[in-house]
């Protein structure tokens, strides 16, 4: 079985307060993107058999391979799988890919060993492996995420957007970036963070990028610039270009520039290039 693993953008990310249970009390706009890895499962007598060429990818502590044993511990499951990862999505870059990949495989093993497992069943198994998870088994495009991320509420849109998405170098630790993060008093409630994002959204649904902008706030960037203050002075640079609003992702370092066709972002692209900016830039769009 051959599957599908989208990135992820937080067009959004709002941390309202620390929770007793050590998470962060969220408020984000998700929004799933063309920027996939690929999986391939086939079946064998037990155990898991992982396989991945690309050297950033952890191989035991993987995921993947916590989801199977998930499945093992929570199922009547008995069987094995060998998994072929075919990476593409930066890791530890802020957009998913981990995450991805475990709510791909947690699919994909409910239709390759007819486990009748229910997608609510399947999200509930996912938010005990990472936050992001729930969001790619909810199979949503767009979608507003609350809690730590986990509560998924799907959200029409029809647009299709297009992106330019800036590698920043090796990847961040999401814990690291959550502890580094300092709250700014007074904090915002959830219902007036929740109507800005609804609002920014709405905005990019009507085409309205620049107005979308000034609602997309991502409260780790500072934290995240800290601990990488070379994020700041790229972030600057990028500004400079006068492309429009750079955005981060996740807890980072991924930057990314959001329009509203592909002509537009190719434009945007080759004047990147032109200005001399020599990081890896992937171009992608809503999926």
């Amino acid at each position: 079985m051959r599957l599908e693993s989208p990135a992820k953008l937080n067009l959004a990310l709002h941390v309202l307060r620390k929770r007793k249970d050590g998470y962060h009390e969220l408020c984000t706009l998700f929004h799933r993107i063309s920027l996939r890895d690929t999986l391939c499962l086939q079946k064998r007598r037990s155990g898991i058999r992982l396989s991945c060429f690309h050297p950033k990818v952890p191989k035991k502590n993987n995921l993947v391979v916590r989801a199977f044993e998930l499945l093992k511990t929570e199922t009547q499951f008995s069987g094995g799988v060998s998994v072929r990862l075919i990476k593409r999505i930066p890791v530890g870059g802020g957009l998913g890919g981990g995450s991805s990949n475990a709510g791909a495989f947690l699919l994909g093993m409910n239709r390759l060993f007819r486990l009748g497992l229910s997608q609510s069943k399947l999200v509930k198994l996912g938010a005990r492996l990472g936050s992001d998870v729930p969001f790619f088994i909810s199979g949503a495009r767009h979608a507003l995420g609350e809690g730590r991320g986990e509560k998924v509420r799907p959200v029409t849109f029809r647009r299709r957007l297009w992106f330019l998405l800036i590698r920043s170098g090796r990847g961040l630790s999401t814990r690291r970036v959550y502890q580094g993060f300092r709250p700014k008093s007074p904090r915002a409630s959830l219902t007036r963070v929740e109507h800005g994002v609804k609002i920014a959204s709405t905005f990019l649904a009507k085409g309205k990028v620049a107005q979308a902008s000034e609602f997309l706030q991502n409260d780790l960037v500072e934290s995240a610039e800290r601990m990488r203050p070379s994020l700041m002075r790229m972030r600057a640079q990028l500004s400079d270009t006068q492309l429009g609003t750079c955005h981060m992702s996740g807890s980072g370092p991924t930057q990314f520039f959001i329009f509203l066709s592909r002509k537009q972002a190719l434009q945007a692209l080759q004047k990147l290039r032109r200005s001399g900016f020599s990081r890896s830039i992937f171009l992608c769009h809503s999926f």
